[in-house]
């Protein structure tokens, strides 16, 4: 859907070229994920509160599949991705150096020396690859430039994606605590990351004000619904309804995205 935003901005997409440039982003959030699950199997053994969205799937820690098997899925995902990379090189050389980034971006957000997760900035970096990185990637593997108005439309989104992923780390918080793993609510503590999460959300009002003040994006109505589940979201948060607030923070970013989608 990201990838779309950014395709959205180029005036004539063709299929084969959007196609590609989407296998790219696909298999590096694929391998974002598999990395993660194998990196972090035993902070997951101790998670309470599991969401959908938060604590791991569950598969490894349950002993359902060994901890190689994800390793080995990232390393065939990476280089999938790089394969996609090699091809996209050829119609933007731009867009294919971006999902370089995002795949190295994959691994050291979970991976030492480096676990960006554990430094206070994995969440600013997460969000910068999937909410920043993925929709330029849309639009220059499809041969347009970043205008403007979709680097406005990415300052919102990220800002909403960070909001979620705060989110996502509630519900573990104390587990993460107990075990070590220094995200950036376990750093701040829960009180300061409901703050957070409200600033993010609110900062993004802001940014999209601005935007539409400035004739940049337009149809500001569009995004009603996302200031919806936004609120919902730290509502819920704060009565730890930890099921409720993910998946709200999930609506806020679906509905902030589509709402998005061809405004700029």
């Amino acid at each position: 859907m990201l990838y779309a935003v950014g395709a959205a901005s180029v005036p004539q997409v063709e299929l084969g070229h959007y196609l590609l440039g989407q296998a790219m982003v696909t298999s590096a959030q694929l391998t974002a994920h598999y990395v993660n699950e194998y990196a972090d199997v035993d902070f997951d053994r101790q998670v309470v509160n599991r969401t959908w969205f938060s604590g791991g799937s569950g598969v490894l820690s349950a002993g359902m599949l060994r901890p190689q098997v994800a390793l080995q899925a990232a390393i065939v995902s990476s280089l999938l991705t790089g394969g996609f990379a090699l091809l996209v090189f050829g119609r933007s050389p731009a867009a294919a150096g971006l999902g370089a980034l995002a795949l190295s971006v994959s691994w050291l957000y979970s991976m030492p020396p480096v676990r960006l997760l554990d430094t206070g900035w994995g969440e600013a970096a997460a969000s910068f690859v999937v909410a920043a990185l993925v929709p330029l990637v849309g639009a220059l593997a499809n041969g347009g430039p970043v205008t403007a108005a979709l680097l406005w439309a990415v300052a919102v989104l990220f800002l909403v994606h960070m909001g979620m992923l705060l989110t996502f780390e509630l519900p573990d918080e104390a587990s993460d605590r107990i075990a070590g793993k220094t995200v950036l609510a376990v750093r701040i503590g829960p009180e300061s990351t409901h703050r957070l999460i409200v600033a993010c959300f609110g900062f993004a009002a802001f940014v999209l004000a601005v935007s539409v003040a400035t004739d940049q994006l337009a149809s500001p109505e569009r995004l009603a619904p996302a200031a919806v589940f936004a609120a919902l979201t730290v509502v819920a948060g704060r009565r730890e309804r930890f099921a409720v607030a993910t998946w709200s923070a999930v609506g806020a970013f679906v509905l902030a995205a589509l709402g998005l989608l061809g405004t700029v």
